[in-house]
């Protein structure tokens, strides 16, 4: 009986496992991204956010990639710049970050930058790593 009741649960649990390799086969046969899904950040975007105010501005892809600029203004002054680009290499789409300080100074070393890996996208949201793009309604 016990040997019945082993079989049985290693049974399930293969099957299991053979339901999730293929729900995993297709997802993966899900359609790549391509800049064309992320062209709703087109345009200048105006708002509140950590603790000040935020401006964003981002071009149409051309060349391969989509480039971005923000601005993030506490009180009066400017505290820092970001130029940002989203581009799709053989991995898949990045987002790629360099900050800069007021006076234009780099927070990354000359040749460095921040890259977030493409995670998802819904209707109204884009997700990279961390950082999550949400469409106004």
């Amino acid at each position: 009986m016990r040997i019945k009741t082993c079989v049985c649960f290693v049974l399930a649990v293969l099957m299991a496992f053979a339901v999730q390799l293929q729900a995993d086969s297709d997802s993966s046969k899900a359609a790549a991204p391509t800049l064309g899904d992320f062209n709703w950040l087109v345009g200048h975007w105006r708002g509140k956010g950590l603790g000040g105010d935020c401006e964003e501005t981002w071009l149409p892809a051309t060349g391969g990639s989509m480039l971005g600029t923000f601005k993030f203004i506490k009180g009066d002054n400017v505290a820092f710049f970001e130029m940002m680009s989203i581009t799709i290499d053989s991995v898949g789409p990045a987002l790629r970050v360099k900050h800069f300080n007021a006076d234009m100074t780099g927070w990354e070393d000359k040749a460095e930058m921040v890259t977030f890996r493409y995670d998802s996208t819904s209707a109204n949201q884009i997700f990279f790593g961390g950082v999550r793009f949400l469409r106004p309604s």
